[in-house]
């Protein structure tokens, strides 16, 4: 199956050659003549091109793109050629439809899509030998004899003569993907044949698009690198568009055929947005690269819900860097956008994130910009790669334009989503950009409206595009790495007010800030001798302590007496051979006042090593929250002061101090009162006590206040453990929520409360938050007495004060855990629901390391006719699935666990342990213990017991209990808590 994607795309230097004439040849003419200046009087511009209203610039009166966020709109206007021609976009995601207005042409004309390369293999048909027959084609070697009529009414030239194939497409296989149904007759059960011809003018392909076992009207199309042809198939109702747009990459060794298409959406959404041309057919809907040329790089597999497959994401590199280094002595840069990513154990510690840190440092012509990840609002939740430490990584800001018009949000300010992964343990994102537009989308998607920080990537590489299309016309001869560029853009970059760093990176984009700087280093001599270094020192919640930044998430707030020791070393790039002394000494400023270093310069000689000691003041860290600083490393020279903007390297450092807990406040911690503007959050943390059950966390709000407030929790992790509902003085003025120890795990938690602009006012609003402990354990334990079997119950309230409540117990269902060895990036498992089951929970487990080797993992439950039933992406080591059993009178109804997971390297197979739980509940009615209500004194022990009620397990499974405490007074919930039995 990979020879397939080596056999068909090569990249030899003359096939690059061919592939820059095509990019730079029209562009060279279109800026000579001019063709991008005003129009003649009485004409209608081309889509896209700039215009003007009386003396004055026209600018579109929506903000679908946003373009005004970063000053792009009028930097357009005064820069009209600069607006990325001559750079090639490769679009790393689920394809990309080069079919939709929007996406055909550039601003200078050229054809906008200039290939389409598969590396999922998602669509991959491989042709027997066919005879020909009069006007018949016949293949009796495959599995069903197929023969195709209409040979010689093919639209086409050249289907005379020489050699066919045939093979087929199987709709079928296309039963659990977004789009099912290709000729729209309803089902998923079409076939499609295929014909492979090997004529006088090379290879072509055509498909039987209407499954009428005739190719009498269809369209035969070659390699869409080399003819840009497309095709799409017949519908059943004339009047209905076709889903999808379809290229063709020919194996011609193989006999085989790759189909590009985007069935996710997602890519030509993203394409559209980093160089969109008269997006909908709009003159004036523009990207914010109107002049850039795409590549669609398809990496996901339309069979594992859009997910990457095994080594498509490595590969997608290595074809984007053999790219660009054949086009690096024609002066063409080469701008990867990935809108992609899953969700990190260790952030900064994946296997393809380190591929990618060594491949960019191998090739200078290649750029490579990418989303943060979607897993906010909780700190340290930055994906992966975006945590790879060379690429532009960009969290979503809504921009007050666009959450006016597209979301009725009340802003006065440009906000971050809250959705948008922060940094924390990373020094990520490096900068935010607009996270929602309006934009292309395939036939089959109904809303051009999407937000993510998918968004935010194609915006920024956009930016990165316009850069250097800028650069390349003012000096040909002239082209910024992708570290100067990142650092240009972090640099020149503007902090949105109200918003911590650790959030925002360095801020929102500013384009004519970032080419003014990039021109000044040039001239100065920074750009010719940029180097990036390496930062490592103690973050103790790495594996092995040691992390880019230093990240304390602890009730130890290091003082005075710590030294904090950061490493730098230079990295040197691999591709600059010629080797020489090299000597560097660096000034260091903290921009904090909490913060200091005991050097005050430091240097770097050849390959050696630069130490910093960091200290950090205790008294200016009392107030719980959340602190970021970091120590700016300059140049040191005899001659003159390095310029603020002259960063060589920073030492990061993100200290929280959580809210303790204390029995004299009867663990409960109340915050003064607070504010909240509209669109923005606040962050709290919590050090919970041992011997805690469970948290209440209670959100209040004035009485009438307009703006609505609510929360989300988030574990030691930064995963999701629970939401605080919104409160709303017009509404309630209390919100509360209560979550198990169990579900928060160990270590501090952070509560996030945001003040929603779309709805009410828009107006600040004032809160409070508390959050109580329940301070009681509970440690069940099953034993047998005369025969019969019982659930004893020890209780102790390790609070201060008395407390009331009732326990109850029940025996919920059974289970099983598998632990098992992927041996290769798939793994099936029997599942089987029983007679009398509610429903079937199945949680598969990764270890962290073993999660941190994939770019993807799916896991899905399949059904005997192989519909998929439930499925999960992962964005963390486990994920859960469930599924309710429709048909309880059935003796048994059998399903299959499906893991797929997407390694990063495809030339060593994967070998990681797995954890499969699987659970099966069902409905039973609670009972209360004898004795098990009333007062519970502190740290006076008390025992409970109950009779168990009969119950028979499949052999092999054990028991599965669960107690529930429910509180007589104040604001805490119910808590539940789960026991095993054995059979």
């Amino acid at each position: 199956m990979r020879r397939l994607l080596s056999n068909c795309l090569p990249l030899t230097l003359n096939r690059s050659l061919l592939l820059a004439l095509l990019i730079l040849a029209p562009c060279l003419a279109v800026a000579q003549d001019g063709s991008t200046s005003r129009p003649a009087p009485g004409t209608r511009p081309a889509p896209g091109t700039p215009q003007t209203k009386g003396t004055a610039p026209y600018l579109p009166p929506w903000n679908f793109m946003s373009l005004s966020t970063a000053g792009l709109d009028t930097f357009q206007l005064a820069n009209p050629t600069a607006d990325g021609r001559g750079v090639l976009l490769l679009i790393f995601d689920t394809g990309v439809d080069m079919g939709i207005p929007g996406l055909q042409k550039t601003s200078t004309g050229l054809p906008k899509v200039i290939d389409a390369v598969d590396f999922s293999e998602s669509n991959l048909i491989h042709c027997v030998p066919a005879t020909l027959q009069g006007d018949q084609l016949v293949a009796d070697s495959l599995p069903l004899p197929l023969r195709l009529r209409g040979v010689g009414q093919i639209n086409g030239a050249g289907t005379s003569g020489g050699e066919w194939f045939v093979g087929v497409m199987d709709e079928a296989r296309y039963r659990n993907a977004s789009v099912r149904d290709f000729d729209g007759d309803g089902e998923s059960a079409s076939q499609f044949g295929v014909a492979l011809h090997r004529g006088p003018d090379g290879w072509r392909v055509v498909v039987d698009t209407d499954a009428d076992s005739s190719l009498a009207g269809e369209q035969m199309v070659g390699n869409y690198r080399d003819r840009q042809q497309s095709f799409t198939f017949r519908q059943r109702d004339p009047e209905r568009k076709a889903p999808l747009t379809f290229a063709a990459s020919i194996d011609t060794a193989a006999r085989a055929v790759s189909f590009h298409y985007d069935m996710g959406g997602h890519g030509t959404h993203v394409a559209g947005i980093t160089a969109g041309f008269g997006v909908s057919g709009e003159s004036g809907f523009n990207g914010v690269a109107p002049g850039a040329q795409i590549i669609s790089c398809k990496f996901s597999g339309d069979f594992e819900k859009d997910n990457t497959v095994t080594g498509s994401m490595k590969r997608a590199y290595q074809y984007a860097a053999r790219l660009a280094d054949s086009l690096q002595n024609l002066h063409t840069p080469v701008v990867v956008n990935m809108s992609f990513g899953i969700g990190s154990a260790y952030e900064g510690e994946a296997d393809i994130e380190r591929f990618i840190d060594e491949l960019l440092a191998d090739h200078p012509n290649l750029y490579v910009v990418t989303s943060a990840g979607n897993e906010g609002p909780g700190i340290s939740t930055v994906g992966i790669p975006a945590s790879s430490r060379r690429i532009i990584t960009v969290g979503a800001m809504l921009p007050r334009g666009i959450g006016r018009d597209s979301y009725g949000a009340a802003l006065d300010r440009d906000v971050l989503w809250d959705f948008s992964s922060r940094g924390g343990e990373v020094d990520k994102p490096d900068v935010v950009a607009p996270g929602t537009a309006i934009s292309t989308v395939p036939t089959f998607e109904h809303d051009a409206r999407a937000s993510g920080t998918s968004m935010a990537s194609p915006w920024t590489a956009g930016v990165v595009a316009v850069l250097l299309s800028a650069l390349k016309q003012e000096d040909s001869l002239w082209t910024p790495t992708q570290g100067l560029i990142r650092r240009a853009i972090r640099q020149s970059a503007r902090p949105l007010p109200g918003i911590l760093p650790v959030e925002q990176g360095a801020g929102g984009i500013d384009v004519r800030r970032a080419l003014e700087l990039l021109r000044r280093w040039r001239k100065s001599g920074f750009a010719a001798d940029v180097q990036e270094y390496v930062v490592r020192t103690f973050s103790p919640n790495y594996p092995d302590k040691s992390g880019p930044v230093a990240f304390f998430r602890t009730p130890f707030t290091p003082g005075p007496d710590w030294r904090q020791t950061f490493t730098i070393t230079r990295d040197e790039p691999r591709w600059q051979t010629r080797e020489t002394d090299f000597f560097r000494a660096f000034t260091l400023q903290p921009n904090v006042p909490w913060m200091k270093t005991i050097q005050k310069t430091v240097y770097l000689r050849n390959s050696g090593v630069a130490e910093v000691d960091v200290q950090y003041d205790r008294e200016k860290l009392r107030e719980p929250g959340i602190y970021t600083g970091r120590v700016i490393a300059r140049r040191a020279s005899a001659k003159a002061k390095a310029p603020d903007e002259d960063v060589e390297f920073e030492l990061v450092s993100t200290i929280i101090v959580p809210y303790t807990f204390s029995p004299d406040k009867d663990f409960t911690v109340t915050t003064p009162p607070q504010q909240a503007e509209a669109g923005l959050t606040r962050r709290f943390y919590f050090a919970p006590p041992a011997g805690a059950m469970a948290m209440t966390f209670t959100l209040s709000t004035p009485k009438g206040s307009r703006t609505p407030v609510s929360g989300w929790v988030m574990d030691h992790n930064g995963y999701n453990a629970g939401y605080l509902s919104r409160a709303k003085g017009t509404e309630r003025t209390e919100a509360s929520t209560t979550i198990a120890a169990s579900a928060l795990g160990d270590g501090v938690i952070e509560v996030v409360i945001q003040a929603d602009p779309m709805d009410g006012a828009g107006e600040p609003v004032e809160f409070t938050l508390s959050a109580s402990c329940l301070m009681v354990s509970a440690t069940p334990e099953v034993f047998a007495e005369n025969g019969k079997r019982f659930v004893r119950l020890q209780v102790m309230n390790t609070g201060t004060t008395p407390i009331e409540g009732s326990f109850q117990y029940t025996v919920k269902g059974y289970g099983r855990v598998h632990r098992l060895t992927m041996e290769g990036d798939r793994l099936a498992m029997p599942l089987t629901m029983r007679k009398g089951d509610g429903a079937l929970w199945v949680t598969p487990r990764f270890t962290p390391e073993g999660y941190m080797k994939s770019t993807d993992i799916l896991a899905r439950i399949v059904d005997g006719e192989g519909y998929v039933q439930a499925d999960e992406a992962f964005n963390r080591p486990a994920e859960s699935l469930f599924i309710p059993n429709f048909n309880r009178d059935a003796d048994s109804t059998a399903f299959n666990l499906e893991i797929v997971v997407g390694a990063a390297d495809y030339e060593d197979p994967l070998e990681v342990p797995i954890e499969v739980q699987e659970h099966h509940v069902y409905p039973t009615e609670p009972r209360t213990f004898s004795g098990g209500g009333g007062q519970l004194i502190p740290y006076i022990p008390i025992t409970l017991k109950a009779q168990l009620p009969e119950f028979r397990l499949p052999e092999g499974y054990y028991g599965i209990g669960e107690i529930t405490y429910k509180p007589r007074s104040g604001n805490a919930q119910s808590v539940t808590m789960e026991f095993l039995m054995d059979s």
